[in-house]
């Protein structure tokens, strides 16, 4: 059986005793709390999660939460932390409902609040006056993949000038991102004071893996903050490659660890994106009179100066994620589906012509290397395309995979899980693992986007896990699939099946098969 030990932990800035405080190291155990009334956190993946914990105002323990602590939540059979966070906001509440000495609550986040900490700085190991020396952050080709990408971004901006370390937080070295294949992100990666924990959103919609920020009793031993002589409690940063577990975490009605289920479709917010890329830049030589004692002109000098244009290369997509094989192809299109061949021709996807939505966004990628430059054989204006070969054709691709996910039609599915030795969550699989469920005889095998973990006096501690695909706050699901499970469940028998043969959505260039 399930069981949570929470536990409070001290502040990064802790108070001596002479100020009153308790003279504990930062971020030590300070106590248990196991006189609550109510616990709830959510756990994302790749996200920040969030917390809140009810306890009555007049127990000791309450005493224990104060501004700066946080929370470490272990589970029988674990020595890591299933969750850590620091309090964010405190509430006392006394009326007829809290009598007595009324009730306190504690809320925060999950240590992911690391994710954006810190901005991606230019110039991450020099004083903000040195930023303008660098455009972009300056990336290394040799970096062999996206794990090593972000743990270079932490390490150079948690970790690189004085005046933004943050002393607790420890990175592990090269060696945690081996285990990933290579691609090309830091090639293609631009960033200027952007956001990591966007980057990271923005890196989940088209690569497997998963970062974690969690407390840790000593990560000295793994991992650095910098500083040699470092020892004790902190936070570490922890990469991971994504596992298929398909074969091994499986729930459902027949196999009884499934409790129930619920799912419902809802419209894209936009299918639309025009995407622009870097100015034009060229160089014009420019002439400047010389003159002479009499201030008569007597020649001219010639000096090449760099210009920026307004031309800017702009490209316009559709998201087509979900049309099926068939879609726009006379021949291939089934008898009772000839009718949205005009559609189809005019330039509509099915996801459109499905809820009747065609709204259009824009993103600005002036970060892009892209120039505009005229195409041969083209009216005058029109410009170039990128090779699909290119770096810039591939940052461009990603911005649509990304906006494709985030912007389009969402499938919820929520299920409540029976736990039962082999699939319990945090045990057998965490989040960003793929796992099976079967629902109405559909076979569905999905990523662990986020874990509810509860514990209540009247139902016990429970772990509710949310599988699905990117870009939801609620429980998301494969979109295709709970659109036909709806079809069928609202036995509308004239409703136009357009997404029963759409494939998945790839989790992941990088999740692994577990080993036998």
């Amino acid at each position: 059986m399930r069981n949570f030990r929470i536990l409070v932990r001290e502040s990064l800035f802790p108070r001596t005793r002479a100020e009153g405080g308790d003279g504990l190291a930062p971020l030590a155990i300070v106590g248990p709390v196991d006189a609550y009334t109510d616990f709830q956190a959510i756990v994302r993946h790749n996200e920040v999660g969030s917390w809140s914990l009810t306890i009555p105002a007049g127990h000791p323990q309450s005493k224990l939460l104060i501004p700066g602590r946080g929370i470490v939540v272990f589970q029988d059979g674990q020595d890591e932390p299933i969750f850590s966070g620091p309090i964010r906001e405190l509430t006392k509440t006394w009326d007829a409902e809290n009598a007595g000495a009324g009730t306190a609550i504690a809320t925060g986040v999950d240590d992911n609040y690391l994710l954006a900490e810190r901005l991606a700085w230019t110039n991450p190991a020099q004083d903000i006056h040195l930023a303008s020396v660098f455009q972009w952050w300056q990336t290394n080709q040799a970096w062999p993949n996206v794990a090593e990408l972000l743990r270079r971004l932490f390490l150079a901006n948690a970790q690189g000038h004085a005046s933004r370390r943050i002393n607790r937080l420890f990175i592990p070295g090269p060696e945690a991102t081996a285990v990933f294949w290579n691609d090309d992100t830091a090639l293609a990666a631009r960033l200027k004071f952007d956001q990591p924990d966007l980057l990271v959103s923005m890196l989940s919609a088209v690569y497997g893996f998963r970062i974690r920020f969690v407390w840790h009793p000593n990560p000295s031993e793994v991992a650095s903050n910098g500083d040699p002589q470092a020892t004790g409690p902190g936070i570490l940063l922890k990469l991971e490659p994504l596992m298929d577990l398909t074969n091994e975490v499986r729930f459902g009605p027949e196999l009884g660890n499934l409790r129930g289920y619920t799912y419902k479709v809802k419209a894209p917010i936009a299918t639309r994106l025009v995407v622009g890329t870097q100015n034009r830049t060229f160089r014009e030589t420019v002439q400047q009179p010389t003159y002479d004692s009499e201030g008569t002109v007597t020649g001219y000098t010639e000096t090449e100066v760099e210009r920026t244009g307004p031309e800017r290369w702009f490209g316009y997509f559709s998201n087509e994620e979900y049309n099926p094989q068939w879609w726009g192809n006379p021949a291939n299109t089934p008898a009772d589906k000839q009718h949205t061949l005009a559609w189809a021709q005019a330039g509509f996807t099915a996801t459109e012509t499905e809820w009747g939505v065609t709204a259009e966004r824009f993103k600005d990628r002036r970060d892009i290397p892209w120039q505009w430059v005229q195409q041969s054989g083209k009216p005058t204006g029109w410009g170039q395309d990128p090779p699909t070969w290119s770096a810039q054709y591939r940052a461009i691709q990603d911005e649509v995979d990304a906006f494709n996910l985030a912007q389009g039609p969402v499938a919820a599915i929520s299920i409540t899980p029976l736990e039962t030795p082999g699939s319990m969550f945090g045990l057998d699989y965490n989040l960003g693992d793929v796992i099976r469920v079967f629902v109405d005889n559909e076979v569905r095998d999905e990523i662990v986007r986020e874990a509810r973990i509860t514990s209540t006096v009247a139902d016990g501690p429970r772990v509710q896990p949310t599988i699905g695909t990117y870009g939801t706050s609620e429980t998301p699901y494969l979109y295709a699939s709970i659109q036909a499970l709806w079809g069928r469940i609202a036995q509308v028998e004239g409703r136009e099946d357009l997404s029963h043969q759409v494939g998945a959505i790839p989790t992941s260039d990088f999740t692994l098969k577990k080993a036998a």
